[in-house]
This record gives structure tokens, C-alpha cells and sequence, in this order.
């Protein structure tokens, strides 16, 4: 897998795409427009893609590519430091392990979207209780309870029950237990969805780039086809034009809210994966004269587009029911798995064919899904494969137990405490890990091992150098927007909570536990380094550590690939 090289450039800027852009265009981006102000949002999504994430992007591509290698292995620049890519490594598989059980939400979704009914408009079902409430019942009205958390479906939780939608998420899907002191039995139809896509992902991992690469044109291009047909049928409806209004027009008293400011500055950059290790490893496989300025441009545009793409769909079909219900559009307010399983049901349930848009909506989260999973996969795979090269001989061996280990891990997602189970690993995984290992990817490729290298390792690949705006952007503005969501976050940290649900003191324990994991790799991988490194004092064993080893100090143009590379030479590069 490490010495794969891709047949075209276009397998690697799409494989990338379908990365970036992922389920959460679907059910977060959305919710950040709303919460945030819409047009103000968008207009600052934009500003730090620009100025944010590209260059964090281009540095990333740029280490990968040189160095040919994993996510780990790229750290031979300052060995001292590898412990941003085993740390990488350790959130990415904490990533699957429970991103796989969304995969099995929505293929169970996608299943029952085929039904003469679907069970999730009516509360006729075996599982509804008496006090379930139809969509069209006269107490779905703005005089509700709203939920305690971030999403804000204000009328799918009302003083009298829940909606139909709701009923078949928490009682038929998930089975819902009181809480974690109780997580209850396997809901033994999601051990089978999770089985089958355990099973997908194996296939088609083992596959490798060469193949993924050309599946990849189907997982993010048909979604896109299908959110084009989305948006076009939506715009036919009567109050869709409303809904876009909403979506487009910016509250321009937002732009005083350093919430609004910060929140844009981290789905920009989250959005595009920074410092999880994908870009490294998935730039590993590229030919060392590819251009990674004009990718890095290309990728991060594209992923932009793509989210504000697809904002202009779920807005088209929003402002329409906001309409027919004789709601605001803001009603709709909702993020995470109440936007993806309980407000898109209710909402495609309204519309004409609600079986086709329903089928269309929850095969198109799948394909998504899909596409952030599998290189998430790969990282681990590479991260083995570097630290142990003799696993490169029994490939499908080490694809295999990987995925068996998420598989085991996921099954207490499957339990019917699995939500409560997947919100808080969900919260802790990510925050802080990320924003500390992106500052430190900074510090120590734009200081640590200087620009000045950077520029000759640019030069030795295509021929040109970078940019000055590039080596202001990751030496001093990148690690600075980092460094302040990290000092925010910290500032507005709140335990975890689901719905009603206040998560016990214990389980918060176990979720710090959780980014002490993820963070020990750093100070461990540290210390062993520097202490194991030859010197007489501990001065010049620090110094020495930070150096590149003689690993890194290799000529491009001495790599052995010229098999490899070979298929390639009848195939044009990709310019965008």
C-alpha cells in the first residue's frame, strides 16, 4: 500500500474529495448556517478556507509527497515528533469505529425506505406509543418543548410525545436504553448491517488505490448528481425561494460574534481533515513532480463549493415544508444524527414520491460515508505497514484485523446504549487532539525543519518554489487560528449531554480518557526519542532529535520507483 502510486492524478484530487467532503456537508454544514447567521457564515467559511485551510493543506501535501510515505513515517523530518502521526493514527481508528455504526444507521434507513409506507410518516407501527404524534397533527404546532441540546427541532419533541419520526429512531432502530448505566442488549439487526460493512470495507480496501481510485468516481459523483436533483426539484416547490434566502442572506450582526468567527475557522479546517493524517498519506502515492500548490487550491475549493452546494439543496427542500407547516425556516435548527434520522425523514415524507427521495437521500449519506471511511482505513494500514514492513507480505492479513478490531469495538454502538455511547466518544475524540497536533505540524515543519529545506524539497519535485504568502500562512496564520479554537474551545467547553440525557461524572472521566489517549503518543514518542538518540548531553540529543534522520536525507530522484511509475508515463498529468 505505501508504495502504491496513483494511475492519474484525477483518482487522487477525487479520492481526496470524497474525504473532505463527506456526510458532514450533509448534516452539519447546514446546522452552522443556520445557528450562525447563514450568508455570515458562509461569507467567513470562505475567508478561512482561503487563508486557513489551503496552506495547511499544501504543507501536508507537500511532507507526504517528498517523503513517499505513511503518516508516520513522514516524521523522520524531526523523529522527535512522530508522535503527531501515531496520535493521528490513534484518532483515526477511534474515527471508524464508530463512523461505521452511521454507515449502518443509514443503510438500516435506506432499507425501510423502500417500504409500500414509510414507518417513519405515520404512527400505526408496532412501536409507536399512544402518544405519538402525526406530522400533520394539529399539536405540531410553535408552542413546544424544545430539546436541551444543540439541535433544535423544536416540534419533534413536544409536551404531548414525539413524532412519528422520532418513535421509529429511538424505539424500533436503536432501541433506546435509559442511559449509560444501563446499555442493554445488541440490536442484532445493526450487528448485521455493521457485519456488511465491515465486510465492504475489507473489499474494497484490499483492492487498493488503483482500484478504490476508479470506485471513488462513483461514491462522489453520483452523490453530487443526486444533490443536483435535489436542488432542482426543491426549487420547482412553492417556498423554496425563502428557504435559499435564508441559507444566502447574511446577518450582518453575526459578523460581531466571535462564536461565529470561530466556528467558521474550525469547520474549515476540519472539513478538509487537517493534521488526521490523510493528506500525508494519501499524497504519499503521489509522482514526485506533481504540482501540490495547484492541488491544494483545487482541493480545498472544491470541498467548499461542495458544502455550499449542498446547502442550497437542503435549504430549497426546507423552505418548502417551513412553508406548507406554516413554520420558520429556522425550526428546522438541527445538527448531528437529529438532522440525519429524525428531521430529513419527517421532512422527505412530506414531498411527492417520499419513498424515491427517501431511497435517493440515504443512499447518498451512504456513498458519503463511504468516502471518508476508506481512506480513514488506509491511514491505519499505512501507519502499520511503516512501523512494521514485514506486514506488507500478508496485506489482506493486516486489512483484515484492523477491520475486525473496529468491528469488535463497534459493537457496543449496537447495544441499545450505543448512542449514548457514540455522543460521548464522538465529543471527546477529535477536541483537543486535532487543534494540538495541527499547531504542532506547523511549528515544526515551518520552524523545526525551516522553510529553507521546505523550499529545496519543493524545487527538487517541480521545479518551482513556494509561495511567500504559503510560508507566512503556515509559519505564523495557521498556527494561530489553531492555537485560538483550541484556547476557545477549552473556554467553552461543556460536558457532554444527548437530548435530556446528563452524562454521569464516571463517563466524563472516560471521555478525557479517551483524548489522553489520542495525546499520549506525543510526550511518550517525545521523550523515548530524545533519550535514545546519540549525544553526550541532553542538549545535543534534543537538537539532534529535532533533525531530520538520515531516513528523510534522501534524494527524491534516488527513490526506487521507476516500475511504479512507469504505468503512469502514458497517462497525462492532471492540470485542473
Amino acid at each position: 500500500m505505501a508504495h502504491e502510486q496513483w494511475r492519474s492524478q484525477l483518482d487522487y484530487l477525487i479520492t481526496l474529495l470524497g474525504f473532505s467532503v463527506g456526510s458532514g456537508a450533509f448534516v452539519k454544514f447546514p446546522f452552522y448556517c443556520m445557528r450562525n447567521g447563514g450568508g455570515a457564515f458562509l461569507i467567513l467559511f470562505m475567508f478561512f478556507t482561503i487563508i486557513g485551510a489551503i496552506p495547511c493543506v499544501f504543507l501536508e501535501m507537500i511532507i507526504g509527497q517528498f517523503s513517499q510515505s505513511g503518516p508516520i513515517k513522514v516524521w523522520n523530518m524531526s523523529p522527535a515528533f512522530k508522535g503527531i502521526g501515531v496520535g493521528g493514527v490513534v484518532v483515526n481508528w477511534i474515527f471508524v469505529s464508530y463512523y461505521n455504526v452511521n454507515f449502518t444507521w443509514y443503510m438500516y434507513y435506506f432499507y425501510y425506505s423502500f417500504s409500500p409506507n414509510l414507518p417513519w410518516d405515520h404512527c400505526d407501527n408496532a412501536w409507536n406509543t399512544p402518544v405519538c404524534i402525526n406530522k400533520n397533527s394539529s399539536a405540531l404546532s410553535n408552542d413546544t418543548t424544545p430539546n436541551s441540546t444543540d439541535a433544535g427541532y423544536s416540534f419533534n419533541r413536544t409536551a404531548q410525545g414525539m413524532t412519528a419520526a422520532e418513535e421509529f429512531w429511538k424505539f424500533q432502530m436503536l432501541g433506546q436504553s435509559d442511559g449509560l448505566d444501563s446499555l442493554g442488549g445488541l440490536r442484532w439487526h445493526l450487528v448485521g448491517c455493521l457485519a456488511g460493512t465491515t465486510v465492504l470495507l475489507f473489499l474494497w480496501t484490499l483492492q487498493g488505490i488503483k482500484v478504490s481510485g476508479k470506485l471513488v468516481y462513483i461514491t462522489v459523483g453520483v452523490p453530487n448528481i443526486l444533490i443536483l436533483v435535489f436542488l432542482i426539484r426543491g426549487c420547482l416547490l412553492p417556498g423554496s425561494a425563502e428557504g435559499i434566502y435564508y441559507y444566502i442572506y447574511p446577518k450582518f450582526d453575526k459578523l460581531t460574534d466571535p462564536k461565529v468567527w470561530i466556528q467558521s475557522c474550525s469547520f474549515a479546517l476540519s472539513s478538509m481533515g487537517i493534521s488526521m493524517g490523510c493528506i500525508v498519506t494519501l499524497s504519499g502515492h503521489n509522482r514526485m513532480d506533481n504540482n501540490c500548490f495547484r492541488d491544494s487550491i483545487i482541493i480545498c475549493l472544491s470541498d467548499s463549493f461542495s458544502n455550499l452546494f449542498f446547502g442550497f439543496a437542503f435549504f430549497a427542500v426546507v423552505g418548502h415544508v417551513a412553508f406548507q407547516r406554516g413554520v420558520a425556516v429556522d425550526t428546522f435548527e438541527s445538527s448531528g444524527y437529529d438532522l440525519a434520522f429524525i428531521v430529513y425523514p419527517d421532512v422527505l415524507s412530506t414531498l411527492p414520491l417520499p419513498q424515491l427521495w427517501s431511497v435517493l437521500t440515504f443512499l447518498t449519506l451512504m456513498l458519503l460515508a463511504v468516502d471518508s471511511m476508506v481512506p480513514c482505513v488506509e491511514i491505519v494500514i499505512a501507519a502499520l505497514e511503516d512501523m512494521f514492513p514485514q506486514l506488507m507480505k500478508r496485506h489482506w492479513l493486516t486489512i483484515g484485523a484492523v477491520l475486525l478490531s473496529l468491528f469488535l469495538f463497534g459493537l457496543i454502538y449496537t447495544s441499545q446504549g450505543g448512542i449514548f455511547v457514540v455522543t460521548l466518544v464522538d465529543w471527546y475524540t477529535f477536541f483537543p487532539s486535532t487543534a494540538v497536533f495541527g499547531i504542532l505540524e506547523c511549528i515544526v515543519v515551518g520552524w523545526c525543519y525551516g522553510t529553507k529545506r521546505l523550499q529545496e524539497d519543493v524545487r527538487a519535485m517541480w521545479g518551482k518554489t513556494i509561495p511567500w504568502v504559503m510560508v507566512i500562512s503556515f509559519q505564523f496564520l495557521c498556527p494561530l487560528f489553531l492555537a485560538v479554537i483550541f484556547c476557545y474551545s477549552l473556554y467553552s467547553y461543556r460536558p457532554p449531554k444527548y437530548h435530556d440525557y446528563i452524562y454521569p461524572t464516571w463517563a466524563t472521566a472516560v471521555g478525557w480518557l479517551i483524548t489522553f489517549v489520542t495525546l499520549l503518543p506525543l510526550p511518550t514518542v517525545f521523550i523515548w526519542t530524545v533519550y535514545n538518540t546519540p549525544g553526550a548531553t541532553m542538549k545535543e540529543k534534543l537538537k539532534k532529535s529535532l533533525e531530520p534522520n538520515e531516513y528523510w536525507r534522501r534524494s527524491p530522484q534516488e527513490e526506487d520507483v521507476t516500475d511504479v511509475l512507469q504505468p503512469m508515463a502514458i497517462l497525462p498529468a492532471y492540470t485542473g
